[in-house]
């Protein structure tokens, strides 16, 4: 049985070189960026400033937005309940209920702790896409304000203003 992979061109496509002169694009080009993703067309060469993090006064290897903070949590899931079993079954525990509690708690705890923070922040929009989405409309607004000219930019100040008396 053979199996069939698809492989990319090897050279850059031809709207390439005229971007680069900075002529304008082709129809064919204009086409093919139709079906590019909203967020990818929003990419620019310029980078937007960061958010700070909610994080930022938590130990390196706790916070969950670096790498450290990643291993050190998942170290921490996995090596706490460990420890709280050793701990129960040298206590005297029978080892069968305290792993059959440890196994129901840390399994549906953490089921019920992921689905309830998904679901918060499809709620509240906290989402990348909602993030993506969100900068990819203020960049977009803010490209149209920039080619408007001083009189339609007055106009639609006083539409606003009009709009805010009212």
């Amino acid at each position: 049985m053979t199996s069939l992979a698809f492989t990319a061109p090897l050279r850059p496509s031809s709207a390439l070189p005229a971007l680069r002169r900075g002529l304008a694009p082709t129809a064919s080009f204009r086409s093919a960026t139709r079906s590019v993703p909203r967020a990818a067309l929003a990419m620019s060469d310029e980078r937007q400033p960061l958010r700070p993090s909610q994080y930022a006064s938590w130990p390196n290897f706790l916070r969950p937005d670096t790498n450290g903070g990643a291993i050190g949590l998942t170290f921490l899931g996995i090596v706490l309940p460990w420890a709280l079993y050793s701990y129960f079954c040298s206590a005297g525990y029978d080892p069968i209920r305290v792993g059959q509690f440890f196994i129901v708690g840390y399994v549906g705890f953490g089921t019920i702790a992921w689905t309830l923070s998904y679901v918060l922040r499809v709620a509240t929009k906290d989402t990348t896409y909602a993030q993506q989405l969100k900068d990819y409309e203020t960049a977009v607004l803010q490209k149209r304000l920039e080619e408007l000219d001083e009189g339609e930019i007055e106009a639609l100040m006083a539409e606003v203003d009009k709009e805010e008396l009212s």
